[in-house]
């Protein structure tokens, strides 16, 4: 995220933080024609019953008018699911870029104050805050609304319908803004990675989980001096962390064992979550020793060892053998990369270095996303 964010320390349970933007507001007049336009397409139901619960005549062509002229909105926000949390000692979190975003486009200051939701919707009823994010679902918040009249609603700030922005009835102007860059925001490339980060299963992670097996990837990486993030990236891709997957080809497990491999690697049972990782991870211990002594360097190696655990060493051996008899440099791996579309059907110089096929874009495929994962991995959750 760009931007200056300062935490500093009020009570000892409530914590600040603030950050600036540059962006010019959005003109009232501007605001309501947008807002006529992107509410046709996106207001539903639920906002049309909340309305209905707050009595409010709410005119759409009307032209709101900015009632925090102070340039700076006071947020009440907590650290459940990822709305906000240190990584590594810098504040990271879904709720926390959504603030930024909307900083930049309102060109306010946000000032944070971490607290629970009783306390949240205390100060909103009192005025001493402007927005609470709240992330308990819908069905609470009906709970919210009996007991708060004076409080409002956004429409919702992620695809799971959990959480949205609460603002007093006296600040229905920001929440009409909030809308209405909600709306826009939703549309753009920007919002579906960032969403994604956070919510979709491959990044539904925490600063300190990934899955329930990370005890054992830690445990058995251990002894190979291997990241335990990477194992989990790899494990996500294989299986999903599901250990009772069989693929179309006989692999099983959460590191998808071939039966083969199994045996080799003393695993008797490929469904016990252990026994499917020590084994995995005996497979990568040996491809890494394997790859060292053909003259893969270290900093080369963790490429060849993803290829050749998803498509066998012996394939990736082949592509190695090709890139050489191209005049490639066989242990880097960009040049292997290179090759390895040539072997789906080889011309006749390559079929006289090896002599069989290899569709490998799923390996390409894998390879990609699995480093994809574990640099999201690296970033979110501690080693």
């Amino acid at each position: 995220m760009n931007g200056n964010l300062k935490l500093i320390k009020l009570t000892s349970n409530v914590e600040k933080a603030t950050f600036r933007s540059s962006h010019k507001y959005l003109t009232g007049f501007d605001a309501a024609n947008k807002y006529y336009i992107s509410m046709k397409k996106t207001v539903n139901l639920l906002i049309l019953i909340l309305i209905s619960l707050f009595n409010m005549s709410v005119k759409l062509a009307d032209t709101p008018q900015k009632s925090y002229k102070s340039k700076k909105l006071i947020v009440a926000m907590d650290t459940k699911y990822h709305n906000y949390f240190l990584q590594k000692g810098t504040p990271c979190g879904y709720q926390l870029e959504l603030f930024h975003l909307f900083s930049k486009y309102e060109d306010v200051d946000i000032e944070f104050c971490m607290v629970p939701d009783s306390v949240k919707l205390s100060m909103l009823s009192r005025g001493d805050i402007d927005l609470a994010v709240f992330s308990e679902g819908f069905d609470s918040l009906y709970s919210v609304f009996n007991r708060h009249k004076n409080i409002c609603s956004s429409v919702p700030l992620d695809d799971s319908v959990k959480s949205v922005w609460l603002s007093s009835e006296k600040n229905i102007d920001l929440i009409l803004s909030v809308n209405i860059w909600a709306s826009k925001l939703k549309g753009e490339n920007s919002y579906q990675i960032m969403h994604n980060k956070y919510f979709n299963r491959r990044y539904d992670i925490s600063p300190d989980k990934i899955s329930p097996y990370d005890y054992l990837l830690k445990k058995y990486s251990a002894d190979i001096a291997c990241d335990w993030r990477l194992i989990a990236a790899i494990v996500y891709h294989e299986s999903k962390f599901r250990p009772g997957v069989v693929s179309r080809h006989g692999a099983a497990g959460l590191m998808q064992l071939m039966p083969q491999t199994a045996r080799k690697f003393g695993v008797g049972n490929v469904y016990n979550p252990e026994e499917n990782i020590r084994g995995g991870i005996k497979l990568i211990a040996y491809l890494t020793a394997r790859f060292r002594e053909m003259g893969v360097p270290d900093e080369e190696s963790v490429y060849f060892v993803l290829a050749a655990y998803n498509a066998g060493q012996g394939r990736i051996e082949n592509c190695m053998k090709v890139a050489l008899a191209l005049g490639l440099n066989p242990n880097k791996w960009s040049d292997v990369y290179s090759v390895i579309p040539l072997m789906k059907n080889p011309d006749a110089e390559i079929a006289s270095v090896v002599g069989s096929k290899f569709n490998g874009k799923e390996t390409m495929n894998f390879v990609n996303n699995v480093i994809k994962s574990y640099k999201h991995y690296q970033h979110f959750v501690e080693g």
